[in-house]
């Protein structure tokens, strides 16, 4: 449930080292070129949120962004992260319903002690939020005070220099996949990122040093291990993957295009990387 919970909050919607690496699968940037591609274009592997101090954006990847003609992301721009705030609240009921009196009491008390929230000021808050929403505020702050996000980082450059944004999906279709899990599944997610705080930091910095890494594919093998269970990991990783290929194809042979998924789409037998190279294209790793 850990690696899940970590899953959820940091590659959906996920400091670059400097160094290059030896290991062709050791990068987070690769270019995309060959097959009737005019210009190459280029894709990023992101984290949602990153503590401060490992929040590196060289010089290198600014670059690559100002002097795309598109940014491509899951989804795109401000006005899907508005749908985004719409999409959390509940049709009816309240966030709270599902969980037993003993629960709520952890729930409050984890508010109070470790982010000054009140009983009174989660319900007023939250009363009308789905359960996701506890998840990425608890879990948020394993991030430290001040997490960083590539996916707003990518979106301030294109617009300084003018580059269009789009997305790969609808916000609809991402909080889908949330919204299919089961009210137990999500009250249990909730609890147990209460009941990990110490272990979810450890989690968090063995998956920001995976990160750190670049290796794709030990991102991968971590992101999908544990309890993430085949279902999950065929609807929310690998059907996904293969669902942007096509517009990733179209847009690429028209544009120079910069590309930015979660990290965890790149690696593995059906990663993003690996679908490309079964459609002909060259992938190269690019040195940060």
């Amino acid at each position: 449930m850990k690696n899940l919970i970590l899953f959820i909050s940091t590659i959906l919607f996920c400091s670059l080292s400097v160094q290059g690496q030896s290991e062709q699968s050791s990068s987070l940037l690769w270019e995309i070129s060959g097959k009737k591609v005019k210009s190459p274009s280029y894709i990023f592997g992101t984290m949602h949120l990153i503590p401060e101090k490992d929040f590196l954006f060289p010089e290198t990847l600014k670059k690559k962004v100002a002097s795309s003609d598109i940014l491509v992301m899951e989804i795109g721009g401000l006005s899907e992260q508005f749908k985004a705030m719409q999409l959390m609240m509940l049709d009816s009921g309240s966030m709270f319903d599902p969980f037993t009196e003993a629960q709520l009491d952890s729930i409050f008390t984890y508010g109070e002690e470790n982010l000054g929230f009140t009983e009174e000021m989660m319900r007023m808050s939250f009363n009308k939020m789905k359960p996701f929403v506890l998840i990425q505020l608890f879990m948020k702050e394993s991030f430290g005070d001040n997490p960083q996000s590539y996916e707003l980082t990518l979106e301030k450059i294109a617009k300084e220099h003018d580059v269009e944004i789009i997305g790969l999906e609808t916000i609809e279709e991402q909080m889908g996949f949330i919204d299919n899990l089961s009210q137990e599944d999500q009250v249990e997610m909730v609890m147990e990122s209460i009941r990990s705080k110490d272990g979810g930091l450890s989690e968090t910095r063995e998956l920001t040093n995976i990160y750190l890494s670049q290796n794709i594919d030990s991102l991968y093998n971590f992101t999908t291990s544990k309890d993430i269970s085949p279902e999950f990991e065929e609807n929310f990783l690998i059907k996904r993957n293969q669902k942007w290929i096509e517009p990733i194809s179209k847009i690429i042979k028209k544009n120079k295009a910069f590309i930015g998924v979660g990290a965890a789409h790149l690696g593995g037998p059906e990663g993003v990387i690996e679908l490309l190279r079964k459609e002909g294209y060259t992938l190269t790793p690019v040195q940060l």
